[in-house]
């Protein structure tokens, strides 16, 4: 080399140093050769990163969580790495950030989403709750985020981390706060009540003032990157199920970024200054006492909703939050329906359905209400269902029917004669009736009909009724009967 910086050529030098000019070509010129760039793991699933990451928008981790499901077995470090070379970076806005000491401060907000339910997109808010020192959060989805829906949703978040902070910040959110003036606001009935169950102070923030609960604020992003956004639901229930799979196995165990701990390690330092729980939650449903009718079914604005037929005619509470209707008996849930949207409808369950007709076609509720005619009601019914057996129950609606145009008095008459001579069925006990009209102010006498006038009032009664001969064999034989009765009675 220094040969060659001296100025001297390739043939001089390989003659001064006795070698192939070749050699002093190969030396003086070297080929450059690239290194092999070694395969990565993350080569197969670029394009499919690549997607995910500028297209669907999904954050780091749930584009780890997406890779992997396809088969990526890489690190999450060379990932992000990799997302951070392409990616486009967010706008940071400064801003002065302020801590509270432990149970000191809580912070709750709202925010609507958009989720896949059943292959279905459904329209849900977020219910969000932070404790500032131990930034341990607590979230819910309700449907529609009425008051008794968010204060419900903070009895859930209490009993969730075991105690309540002194005070919680909040936007001024038509559920907390009703009107505002210069020097005060006015809360929501049902909120003020929560809060003083509770103990908490209430602290509503000045209008668009987010800065002042940004530890609620900020962590909706961090719901909608790392839970929500590429999740499908099977469910309503399978949606409740993973919002909680994902608090417990990711939001509260991860190490937060600000404290550099992890959420559920701070909450069990800061639990001990906490506001202790009540013995009670707060009730946040409306609960009204409600009639349930002889169609065994209780009413809520206009439509009714069915519970089991054996609780007919008792007074239960109905409760009524987050869409759900329960009715209660004592301290017994009897039934639970999901309110509709219509209007004078009547809605039954399966089940409820299922026990009406057994007790029907069992006759039980039918026979209680057939020997409500009288004392000649029971005789008769123990006939035909002897008699008629499972068709009985049919005898005794139509009977029913009769006693409702003719009258209970009437029809217990008929009733009579019909058992005296054996007649179990509905259309002789009509043709009785009909036969014999009542004379005004008097009663039927039971044994008004005779052996030779029977054969007329069950004529044309049907194929399936007796004949009239065989009532007349009956008559006969009751009246040697009788008779055999007397002689007895005179021999004494």
């Amino acid at each position: 080399m220094q040969l060659a910086a001296a100025g001297k050529g390739v043939k001089a030098i390989a003659s001064e140093l006795a070698i192939d000019p070749k050699t002093v070509r190969k030396v003086l010129r070297p080929k450059h050769r690239e290194r092999k760039r070694r395969r990565s793991r993350l080569d197969a699933f670029r394009p499919v990163i690549r997607k995910l990451v500028l297209e669907d928008e999904l954050t780091a981790v749930r584009t780890a969580e997406e890779i992997r499901a396809l088969g990526y077995r890489g690190g999450y470090t060379i990932l992000t790495d990799y997302i951070r070379s392409f990616r486009p970076r967010p706008v940071v806005r400064p801003h002065l950030r302020f801590e509270t000491g432990p149970g000191v401060q809580g912070q709750v907000d709202l925010s609507p989403y958009t989720v896949s339910i059943a292959e279905e997109l459904v329209e849900v808010v977020c219910f969000s709750f932070v404790l500032g020192c131990s930034r341990w959060q607590f979230i819910r989805f309700v449907r529609h985020a009425d008051v008794h829906a968010v204060c419900h949703s903070h009895a859930l978040a209490f009993e969730a981390c075991g105690g309540v902070p002194h005070e919680i910040l909040y936007d001024r959110m038509k559920q907390v706060v009703i009107h505002s003036e210069r020097n005060r606001v006015i809360f929501h009935e049902l909120f003020a009540a929560l809060a003083r169950h509770y103990g908490f102070r209430a602290v509503p923030l000045a209008p668009g003032y987010k800065e002042g609960k940004g530890k609620v604020e900020n962590p909706f992003g961090y719901v909608e990157g790392n839970f929500l956004l590429g999740r499908r639901f099977h469910d309503w229930a399978d949606f409740e199920a993973k919002t909680q799979w994902w608090l417990s196995e990711r939001a509260w165990v991860r190490v937060h970024r600000t404290t550099n701990e992890r959420p559920i390690d701070r909450l069990e330092q800061e639990r001990p200054y906490l506001i202790g729980l009540p013995e009670r939650r707060f009730e946040a449903a409306i609960v009204v006492p409600r009639l349930i009718g002889d169609d065994f079914c209780v009413a809520w604005e206009t439509n009714r909703y069915s519970v089991p037929p054996r609780y007919t005619g008792k007074t239960a509470w109905a409760r009524v939050l987050e869409g759900r209707l329960e009715v209660r008996l004592e301290t017994e849930v009897i039934a639970t329906h999901e309110l509709r949207a219509t209007r004078g409808m009547r809605y039954v369950a399966p089940e409820h359905e299922a026990e009406f007709r057994q007790h029907s076609t069992s006759r039980h509720v039918l026979r209680d209400q057939f020997l409500r005619l009288g004392s000649a009601a029971e005789p008769f019914a123990r006939g035909l269902e002897q008699e008629r057996r499972g068709a009985a129950g049919y005898h005794m609606q139509r009977i029913l029917q009769l006693a409702e145009h003719y009258g209970v008095a009437r029809m217990v008459a008929a009733l009579a004669h019909a058992e005296r001579y054996a007649a179990y069925d509905y259309q002789a006990v009509a043709r009785i009736v009909a036969g014999k009209p009542p004379r005004s102010g008097t009663r039927l006498q039971p044994h008004a009909l005779t052996p030779t006038n029977l054969g007329a009032y069950l004529k044309g009664a049907g194929s399936h009724q007796r004949s009239p001969e065989q009532y007349q064999q009956l008559t006969q034989k009751r009246a040697r009967k009788g008779r055999a009765g007397d002689s007895n009675d005179d021999g004494q």
